[in-house]
């Protein structure tokens, strides 16, 4: 039987609508919705790039899913798996065997290049109905971003909706991959088409119109508007003579679902928003409401969050008066009087948005209380400055003086909740959430940046606090006052957070969080990657990542590192994930490739230098699944050492600690890279996988080669349930236990082999995600290779027994070993007489060893006997023997050739060595 996914994948939801007997009046348009009157079709169905397959969506309801949603919506099932029976019947797809994927081919790359070429025939219409400049107009044909379709319905008359005729056309891409994602149609002559003016083909939500992506990434200032046509008039009025340079340009959001763009592409400028000049809503639910105010706010919520400045253009002013939106401003008032009022008529309240006469409005941004009304509308706002008015009496005259208030603008100021650590691992319900302010403010030095921090509930009048982070302030009195106003607005904004970078739990979902989604007191300290945003692009990108990784070393020596620095972000679906240790003589190419790492995954290599204090190896894994590393740990002191592989030992999991007086939360977390010709983590084997790259010198890697799209890879691992990642990591598991060299009750092995068995579930998971074969460059067999070559080599090292023993013989060797010890032959075997409680007092009381013995996991005489019995090296327990004229009880025996077989060769005195020849 197919699965869901497969479902998906091979069904056209046009069909199956037609199936279900869906009713389409345009052809090429929205469908009725089923159980209700749908006087304007409302039902649309598009292919979904992100999700892989087609979706549909009821615009009313707000309901939307795949085809097996579509049964459910449409009255034909009442469950999911009803609807997939019904739909393995209806298209007649075997239940024996998993069906064929087809990929669907969209036709609107095809439909949008036919349209562009004929494109000069909408040129009239803009020019002479619009008031475009035809330089600009010629330009933005160039640039592909206008077209013309002439298409109607030989099924309609001329007059009835869905018969289309003559309409400009605005293709929309995606920013990444240059696809067409959406087509924006505008008839020139509504009438033909039932008075519809607009239609929408593909994707409408989520991908803005974009006239020109040359001038997106030059441009400083962004015009955010509604509709295509707006974007064009927005170009035209800051440069009419369309020579495509400047540094203003312009988007459309294509309707008001703001919410569904990602607005991180608009990182680094400086946004001005001019939505339309909607008069309130009259009548129904959403009486007073004004659409296109309203979507500006959220805009502003946005990219105030993301650190963007953004304005909204004021509508107040008389120019406006009797106008809707840009495009009118533009026909009345030319590309002169435009460009002027998109740049100086900006909002200067301070609630971006609230207008100061806010009494009068039918529907209030921000509803205040007598004595805060009173005082809100003297405040003004300059992009970097605030002031108020002083109101002055003389006589009958009355006088408004802007006095200064502070040298920054505070654009936002918002109440978040944080997700406590152990919700943001385990996904479990909040039980300890905090809530924090988020002050967001622009100062002068940073015109198109936004800088934001983190105050508690006490910070929040603090005067030193706002200085120390935004500069002057020359009226504390207002400015206090003021924030009294601001506080009354903390819920604009507001949202629940997780002070994560990486893959983490909210809301019981998986997500990706990135440095500005977080709200650390103290992002410096408390995470390494606090301002992080990882790279994105195509699965294709990462495809050539792992070819070039595969080739520049060796026996996948170093795709197997790349393949660990990925897979780390499944860390909060496992609950652990394993260390990398990687090996390299000199000249090996271990620095070279380290730094080809840090560029392709984002990741940061931290130097010896910053790594000698317990607190700076604290602050370098706190708060991240995104993995990090640690050079040549083995130059440092030996107490740097054992702070670092304590960390380590915390970090194989996750603990939570808490410094400082203020207590500030810290999370061990981040898996750690070490680097170096010998890394000194002998207590760790059983907690990291590992690779070594002599002699294994491969082709270098490309200069040109892109990052991988590390974004994009977190968002696929969300599409995972946690039941779902285990089962795979279960299956890896049990792939690499058929193939493991250790005996089963070997304890240590077992967890070296889990460790392995992340590698080979990050592998899998990479190549659904790039398309890359399972049996690619025989990656898999040099897991198991390398697996079963590091249980072997370790075998006699995985145990603290061996490390003490080994100590132990040293000392006895120099001299050092002050309890009475003996060799003596115990039932046919020489043996080694000892007492375990000597051994750890030795250890423990000398000066020379005590830092051996603060980094040792075992630390009491019990415990080593019984490691000493299970590795069965003890011969015999609780022997006697005469030393020096005393008899001394209690010793264990261990057998000589039992400690050699484990790498340790205690000193045989030559005496002893002679009665085991006269035996």
């Amino acid at each position: 039987m197919a699965s869901a996914e497969q479902l998906k994948q091979i069904i056209d939801l046009h069909e199956l609508a037609d199936r279900l007997g869906m009713e389409r009046p345009d052809p090429t348009g929205n469908y009725k919705a089923p159980n209700r009157p749908d006087k304007h079709p409302s039902v649309s169905i598009f292919d979904a790039a992100q999700a892989g397959y087609m979706m549909w969506k009821d615009h009313t309801s707000g309901e939307k899913g795949s085809c097996i949603d579509l049964v459910i919506y449409c009255g034909q099932a009442v469950d999911s798996s009803e609807a997939m029976q019904w739909l393995h019947a209806e298209f007649n797809i075997p239940t024996d065997n998993a069906p064929q994927q087809i990929k669907q081919q969209s036709q609107l790359s095809w439909v949008a290049e036919k349209q562009l070429a004929v494109a000069s025939d909408a040129k009239a219409y803009l020019v002479d109905q619009r008031g475009i400049p035809a330089p600009v107009v010629e330009m933005l044909i160039k640039r592909g971003a206008i077209g013309f379709s002439d298409w109607h319905s030989p099924k309609k008359n001329p007059g009835e909706l869905g018969y289309g005729g003559p309409a400009v056309t605005f293709p929309s891409r995606c920013l990444f991959t240059n696809e067409v994602m959406g087509i924006d149609l505008r008839f020139i002559d509504p009438a033909l088409n039932g008075d519809n003016k607009t239609k929408a083909m593909g994707e409408k939500r989520g991908y803005p119109y974009i006239p020109d992506k040359v001038a997106l990434k030059r441009a400083k200032t962004v015009i955010v508007v509604e509709s295509a046509i707006n974007a064009i008039s927005a170009i035209a009025a800051f440069d009419p003579e369309g020579k495509g340079k400047g540094l203003f340009t312009a988007i459309a959001t294509r309707g008001l679902a703001v919410e569904e763009i990602d607005w991180r592409f608009l990182t680094g400028k400086r946004v001005i928003c001019c939505f339309d000049n909607d008069e309130p809503i009259a009548d129904g639910p959403r009486k007073g409401h004004r659409p296109g105010p309203e979507a500006a706010w959220i805009v502003h919520e946005k990219c105030t969050a993301l650190n963007i400045p953004c304005f909204l253009v004021d509508h107040k002013n008389g120019k406006w008066e009797g106008l809707n939106d840009l495009n009118d401003f533009l026909k009345q008032h030319g590309p002169k009087l435009t460009k002027y009022n998109l740049i100086y008529n900006l909002d200067q309240w301070l609630v971006t948005g609230q207008d100061g006469e806010f009494e009068h409005a039918n529907h209030k941004r921000l509803p205040l209380p007598n004595h805060d009304q009173h005082l809100y509308w003297t405040y003004r706002v300059k992009p970097d400055f605030t002031s108020y008015l002083k109101v002055v009496t003389d006589g009958e005259s009355e006088q408004k003086i802007p006095q200064d208030v502070c040298s920054f603008r505070i654009a936002g100021l918002s109440k978040i909740t944080i997700s406590s650590a152990s919700s943001a691992m385990t996904g479990e319900p909040d039980l300890q959430p905090t809530k924090v302010y988020s002050a967001t403010i622009q100062t002068p030095d940073s015109p198109n940046e936004l800088t934001r921090f983190v105050l508690k509930r006490e910070q929040l009048y603090n005067i030193d606090v706002w200085r120390r982070v935004g500069g002057g302030i020359f009226n504390p009195g207002k400015f206090t006052r003021m924030i009294s106003i601001l506080e009354r607005a903390t819920h604009i904004g507001e949202r629940s957070a997780v002070n994560f970078v990486g893959l983490a739990w909210h809301d019981g979902k998986a997500i990706l969080n990135e440095g500005p989604d977080s709200f650390f007191t103290d992002p410096t300290q408390q995470c390494p990657y606090h301002n992080l945003q990882f790279p994105s692009g195509t699965p294709e990108q990462g495809r050539r990542v792992i070819e070039a990784y595969h080739a520049t070393f060796k026996n996948n020596a170093a795709l197997m590192l790349l393949v660990w620095g990925l897979g780390a972000h499944a860390k909060t679906f496992l609950g652990f994930w394993p260390h990398y240790m990687l090996n390299a003589g000199k000249g090996a190419g271990k620095s070279t490739l380290v730094k080809s790492l840090e560029r392709t995954l984002a990741f940061t290599m931290f130097s010896g230098q910053s790594l000698k204090t317990e607190f700076r190896l604290l602050t370098s894994i706190s708060h991240t699944s995104h993995p990090v590393g640690w050079e040549e740990l083995s130059a440092q002191g030996q107490g740097v050492i054992d702070k670092a592989v304590a960390m380590l030992q915390e970090s194989y999991q996750y603990t939570i600690t808490r410094r400082g007086t203020d207590m500030t939360e810290f999370l061990s977390i981040a898996p750690v890279l070490l680097a170096g010709e010998d890394v000194p983590v002998q207590s760790l084997l059983g907690k990291l996988v590992r690779s070594d790259l002599t002699g294994r010198k491969g082709d270098m890697i490309p200069d040109e080669l892109p990052r991988f799209p590390v974004k994009d890879w977190i968002k696929y691992l969300t599409s995972y349930t946690r039941p779902q990642m285990k089962r795979a990591y279960r299956e890896c598991v049990d792939y690499l236990s058929k193939h493991c060299m250790a005996k089963p009750d070997d304890n240590g092995a077992n967890r070296m082999r889990d460790n392995y068995a992340c590698l080979m579930l990050t592998w899998r998971l990479l190549c659904e995600f790039t398309g890359v074969a399972s049996n690619y460059g025989d990656f898999v067999k040099d897991i198991v290779t390398e697996m079963n070559t590091h249980i072997r080599e370790t075998e006699a090292e995985r145990e603290p027994w061996v490390w003490i023993m080994e100590l132990i013989l040293g000392e006895m060797d120099a001299g050092h070993f002050r309890h009475p010890y003996a060799f003596d032959w115990v039932e046919g075997e020489l043996c080694l007489l000892v007492r375990t409680s000597h051994i750890m007092q030795h250890i423990s009381q000398s000066p020379a060893l005590k830092a051996k013995f603060d980094s040792l996991p075992v630390k009491s005489d019990r415990i080593l006997k019984k490691q000493l019995k299970e590795a069965k090296v003890v011969l015999k327990d609780g022997h006697e023997k005469s030393i020096n004229g005393k008899r001394i009880a209690n010793f264990v025996a261990l057998g000589v050739e039992d400690l050699r077989a484990f790498g340790l060769f205690p000193a045989v005195p030559d005496d002893v060595q002679e009665k085991e020849t006269n035996q």
